[in-house]
């Protein structure tokens, strides 16, 4: 039976994980110009795309919010 360590390890390998392979992706996509999303890789309205933006409206949205859980007040 794993114990909290064990637990622990396994969520920050998860996570870097996940991390690397985001960056992987937003080098990717950067380098070829994608019409998909950042960070979720669904494919993102052209017109927003035209706009500059690189994060669909979702992924936008919650990328906001988390800033705004850390934000000094």
């Amino acid at each position: 039976m794993p114990d909290e360590v064990d637990l622990a390890n396994d969520l920050i390998l998860n996570e870097v994980s996940r991390a690397l392979s985001k960056i992987r992706q937003s080098s990717s996509a950067e380098q070829n110009g994608s019409d998909y999303c950042l960070e979720c890789g669904d494919e993102m309205v052209k017109e927003r795309k035209k706009l500059g933006f690189k994060l669909c409206v979702p992924c936008a949205s919650e990328t906001e919010r988390r800033k705004s859980l850390y934000a000094d007040d």
